[in-house]
């Protein structure tokens, strides 16, 4: 028997199947974002630095210093760049969680509790093991103890992260509160990464220059 269209069995037939228009929505938006997560071009790990802010920053200065590194230091790679997420007190750990669950980023800063737990984990290189990074700041009379820690299943202890006092050049750039810059263990570019690292910290162990009057 044919069903009368007519504003009475459109309304019966929306009361009953409404959450079906729902779920169609719901799997083409997935489909969409699936589609362009697949399809979008990926700049190779070797090929690009990331620089993930837990914190807060002038994006366009960050990116724009970060860019004259690149052109000037890093000319074979395609990206060197930063992310920043502000920090949130339901959802930031969580946040936190899902990019180094998904090893994503090549630096961190990140505030301290956090620095402590992945820290503890062995997430980041020990840092102590370069000399050259080390002797930025043995030069400069900075005391870098707050970043060494203890790993969680061992009596090893480590140089895991630089205090962000220590960088007062960034912080002009960045604000994580009693934050720290560390490294991770598993990024897919080390030898350029730890390069990335010393020319930051060369850099902004000193403050910038006052403007002038």
């Amino acid at each position: 028997m044919k069903t009368t269209v007519n504003a009475g069995s459109l309304k019966n037939h929306f009361t009953y199947s409404w959450w079906k228009y729902i779920l169609v929505l719901l799997a083409g938006t997935f489909l969409i974002n699936l589609l362009f997560t697949v399809t979008r071009p990926r700049i190779p790990e070797d090929k690009r630095i990331d620089l993930y802010v837990i914190g807060y920053a002038d994006q366009d200065k960050l990116n724009a210093w970060l860019e004259d590194v690149r052109r000037e230091d890093f000319p074979d790679l395609e990206s060197v760049s930063s992310s920043v997420s502000v920090p949130d007190e339901t959802y930031g750990a969580m946040i936190v969680t899902t990019y180094f669950a998904a090893q994503e980023g090549d630096l961190y800063l990140l505030p301290r509790d956090q620095f402590l737990t992945y820290s503890a984990t062995g997430a980041f290189v020990p840092l102590e093991e370069d000399q050259e990074l080390m002797d930025i700041f043995n030069k400069a009379g900075l005391d870098l103890r707050r970043g060494w820690r203890t790993l969680s299943d061992s009596d090893e202890t480590h140089l895991y992260g630089i205090p962000l006092e220590a960088l007062p050049g960034l912080n002009s750039l960045c604000y994580v509160e009693n934050g720290f810059l560390a490294v991770t263990i598993y990024n897919g570019n080390m030898d350029n990464v730890m390069e990335f690292c010393r020319i930051l910290c060369r850099e902004m162990v000193t403050p910038p220059p006052s403007p002038a009057p």
